[in-house]
């Protein structure tokens, strides 16, 4: 059976979730749910930064059921309220990659879109609210993602996504982390970067793609 944080299928805060889950890392889910980290020594704490996202479930609804420009529609009617929301655009960019793997004919162009609010959600990214780099990390699966479906850019999205796993090493350096009281190692997320990154180095070598390492 295929992992759930690699099911295509799947929306982008419930494979976020999930994945997290599975590696015993609570907070990294509470993390997509609108806490954010802040370093403190060798460990992080967590303070709410936002209401939770009540309409992401809807949006999942509508993918599942094909409906994806309702899905997007409604991210973007969230986006105006509060357009510096990266799980949205996150979730946005899920819809066009789940719609890019159903859609053949019309799958770059599906790929095409989803990168460009996974820019969009990386031009918002913050050391200081992503302290552990949950968002980099579902970023970087997107460009995975987006090299799996892609014929014409698939090296591309593949070196992005090798990238952020790569920036994202210096963000899993601490020991643990303090959510509401309670304490998570970090260490299962180095774990979990590590196998990703690994992956995403096989698939480059496969495709073959060209390295672009200096």
């Amino acid at each position: 059976m295929e992992p759930f944080c690699e099911n295509k299928n799947r929306s982008i805060a419930l494979r976020a979730q999930r994945c997290i889950l599975n590696i015993a890392f609570v907070a990294a889910a509470t993390i997509a749910s609108g806490f954010h980290f802040r370093a403190t020594g060798k460990g992080q704490s967590a303070s709410p930064a936002s209401e939770p996202h009540n309409n992401i479930s809807e949006m999942t609804s509508y993918t599942e059921q094909g409906r994806y420009d309702e899905a997007v529609q409604l991210g973007l009617a969230i986006l105006r309220n509060d357009p510096s929301d990266e799980l949205v655009y996150q979730q946005i960019a899920d819809v066009y990659l789940i719609r890019a793997q159903k859609d053949r004919e019309r799958r770059e162009q599906w790929v095409t879109n989803a990168v460009s609010y996974v820019e969009k959600s990386l031009s918002l990214n913050s050391k200081d609210k992503d302290v552990a780099g949950v968002h980099l990390f579902m970023d970087a699966l997107s460009f995975e993602s987006g090299g799996d479906l892609s014929v014409e850019k698939r090296c591309t999205y593949y070196d992005r996504a090798r990238r952020l796993l790569e920036d994202r090493v210096s963000l899993l350096k601490v020991d643990q982390i303090t959510l509401a009281g309670t304490t998570f190692p970090v260490e299962p997320l180095r774990k979990e970067n590590d196998k990703v990154l690994a992956r995403v180095k096989n698939k480059a070598m496969r495709a073959p793609c060209k390295s672009t390492d200096q």
